[in-house]
């Protein structure tokens, strides 16, 4: 019952932090305040009401257009609120109703957010990067004091701190070919893996580059993509990472065991 309940908040949180999201990949990019000026319509400029606002059900209601205009709006909050709400959904599984919980779910809006921009901006903008990170160690700390694990405060610094240092090298090595975004996240995606254990934050890593190989060699195959295409590497570590909360102890158990 309590796993339940912590999976229907997860999902119901997931859709209005989603909604959001919309709001921040639309407005941080161009430099704007994601408080003011009230949503409105991109098209026609009317403000919208709360029922245009209402997660998913004003979409679905609208079929997708503006309410005064009737310009398609787009899959995009769709599609960030869906998003978001299934990642707050995985990371219930995983943590439960645990104090951590929050952390990986700012973790989780952050990597949604982040991702939908560098696919679109081939950017990480820093302010979305420094939030969660400051948000998710406010909510770690708390959570390692609850829970009487107060080493996990040490694990998740050394975490970033491993992270950091991975990309930093590797920034330096390619010579400006990996964004400064990406080492600029490192930091927010070892501070949770760190959290779990330390020794997964190269796994994460390690995965990250090589779903990116993976993608970057079937986009030269089909045609889509040449060797000197630029592919925004952000999404790869995101998604590493997130495997890495589900699976990089697995992998670390594997390599010692060998």
């Amino acid at each position: 019952m309590e796993t339940t309940l912590v999976l229907v908040a997860c999902a119901v949180m997931g859709v209005v932090i989603g909604s959001f999201l919309t709001v921040v990949v639309d407005r941080v990019p161009r430099g704007g305040s994601v408080m003011t000026p009230p949503s409105a319509c991109g098209s026609c400029g009317h403000r919208l009401l709360p029922a245009d606002l209402v997660p998913i059900a004003s979409w679905v209601v609208l079929r997708g257009k503006c309410r005064h205009c009737g310009t398609p709006i787009g899959a995009e909050p769709l599609v960030i609120e869906l998003a978001t709400a299934g990642m707050f959904v995985l990371f219930g599984l995983k943590f439960g109703a645990d104090p951590v919980l929050p952390a990986f779910c700012v973790l989780g809006a952050a990597l949604v957010a982040l991702v939908w921009i560098d696919l679109h901006e081939f950017r990480l903008p820093r302010e979305i990067t420094y939030t969660a990170i400051a948000l998710s160690s406010i909510i770690i700390v708390i959570a390692a004091l609850v829970n009487d694990e107060p080493e996990r405060i040490w694990q998740s610094a050394l975490g970033a701190g491993i992270a950091l240092a991975i990309m930093g090298l590797i920034y330096v090595v390619s010579r400006g070919g990996m964004g400064d975004g990406d080492v600029r996240l490192a930091p927010l995606l070892g501070l949770h893996l760190g959290y779990l254990n330390p020794g997964i934050v190269p796994v994460g890593l390690f995965y990250g580059f090589l779903i990116g190989a993976v993608v970057g060699l079937a986009a030269m195959a089909v045609g889509s993509a040449g060797r000197k295409t630029a592919l925004p590497f952000g999404p790869f570590l995101a998604a590493g990472t997130v495997m890495a909360v589900f699976a990089g102890q697995w992998f670390v158990d594997l390599v010692w065991q060998g």
